[in-house]
């Protein structure tokens, strides 16, 4: 019996985008990808976390991307960056 490849369990085990599957393992992310296209389409999917309409403080915010992935101040800028979250006086909303 042939044992499956490390990418097709992560994409069977992903609930996200297949694509995106070989950055995470048990539902963590990782590596930040280096690439703006990939790096982008990773923020796209973690901004799903948050509902839109809906202010968050930053150490929600924080708890939040915590969850995903070690350095949550590095995802928090990049989604800020990006336009996927908005700052404003310590708040932030979904785009």
């Amino acid at each position: 019996m042939q044992r499956p490849k490390g990418n097709d369990v992560r994409r069977a085990s992903f609930d996200g985008p297949p694509e995106l599957a070989a950055f995470f393992r048990n539902g963590r992310l990782e590596t930040i990808p280096a690439g703006r296209e990939r790096r982008q389409a990773v923020l796209v999917y973690l901004s799903g976390r948050f509902a839109a309409g809906r202010e968050y403080g930053e150490d929600e915010v924080n708890r939040v991307l915590q969850a995903v992935h070690s350095d949550h101040a590095t995802l928090r800028r990049y989604l800020v960056d990006a336009g996927l979250l908005r700052r404003e006086r310590g708040v932030y909303r979904r785009a």
